[in-house]
């Protein structure tokens, strides 16, 4: 799946999740609770959405992190870009009705 949407957060409220549990590239120092670091729309964590060959800080996806994501974090792909999320089968069938 291509990536859409991610959110920024602190890492110290990531950090709340029970089994949070970090990764980091080599030339990389431990991040502080005040890190910005950002939530795929696939739920996987990154340092930066921009540069993606550093790879994740997490990436161990569960249905507890996804739920955690939504309920306390409240991540969520907002309503005005759900469309791009939409099968382009979907899409074509919402114009037409919209006409």
């Amino acid at each position: 799946m291509n990536r859409k949407y991610c959110k920024a957060y602190h890492l110290h409220d990531l950090r709340q999740f029970s089994n949070w549990t970090e990764e980091w590239a080599d030339q990389e120092s431990e991040l502080s609770d005040e890190t910005v670091v950002y939530i795929w729309d696939d739920f996987t964590v990154v340092r930066s959405p921009i540069t993606l060959d550093k790879g994740p800080i997490f990436d161990q996806v569960t249905p507890e992190w996804q739920e955690f994501c939504k309920d306390r974090l409240h991540f969520e792909i907002p309503e005005d870009l759900r469309y791009a999320y939409e099968d382009p089968k979907e899409q074509e069938e919402r114009k037409e009705t919209a006409l």
